[in-house]
């Protein structure tokens, strides 16, 4: 039986505001659901997401049955959430995108991004771009990274907790899930509904310590005066 649905934030939450007010939620109420039109919204949303060469190098595992979430927590180091929760997304990052190359790159033409010469360069450009097995990781992650964001802060949009984990193991869940080896499980996402403590927001670094002008640890005057001299 579906539990009562959370009332949704605002349909016209600012960027802002959704960044802002968006948290790591580490008690779900067990017994909620989301429903198939949530995840379809989510998972459109998710896909507007930038990567390069629009290769969108991301696949997605849901598991939301509750013996198969019994099976991932000893997996997960027994953190409660993966079975409290509605689902346990699992967000894999393709190391072998450019199998789509001719239709993606075809599809810049059409649009008019590219004539047919640059698209016929590009073909050849992705063996020198991702040339070895860890530049396709790197691609991989950054790209399943960029929309694992994008598919939290649109949950978050729909009035759903989310959570990003990496504590689990690797290998056993990729046996549970059946992912392929061309894929990494860059991580996983407990979503559901928040049964958080009202506890305060864990304090950032601030902008003057982690921003760097130029180089790294350039200050913005003393960077801009040597540059000028």
């Amino acid at each position: 039986m579906e539990a009562v649905q959370r009332k949704p934030v605002e349909a016209d939450l600012s960027l802002e505001e959704a960044i802002r007010g968006r948290r790591s939620v580490h008690y779900f109420a067990p017994g909620a659901r989301v429903r198939d039109e949530q995840w379809a919204k989510l998972f459109e949303l998710t896909a507007l997401s930038p990567s390069s060469f629009n290769f969108q190098p991301w696949d997605f595992v849901i598991v939301d049955d509750q013996g198969r979430k019994e099976q991932l927590l000893p997996l997960c180091w027994g953190q409660r959430q993966v079975v409290d929760c509605a689902a346990v997304v699992a967000v894999l990052g393709d190391k072998n995108p450019h199998r789509r190359d001719a239709q993606i790159l075809q599809q810049f033409q059409d649009n008019g991004y590219i004539d047919e010469q640059t698209k016929n360069a590009y073909m050849g450009a992705v063996d020198v771009v991702y040339p070895d097995e860890a530049r396709k990781i790197e691609h991989a992650v950054g790209g399943a990274s960029l929309a694992a964001m994008t598919f939290m802060l649109a949950a978050h949009g729909m009035g759903l907790a989310t959570l990003p984990m990496i504590g689990f193991d690797p290998a056993g869940v990729r046996g549970l899930l059946k992912v392929p080896d061309e894929y990494i499980i860059t991580m996983l996402i407990a979503v559901g509904e928040s049964a958080d403590r009202n506890l305060p927001r864990q304090q950032r670094r601030p902008h003057e310590e982690i921003v760097h002008w130029e180089i790294f640890g350039g200050n913005r005057k003393t960077v801009h005066l040597d540059l000028a001299s």
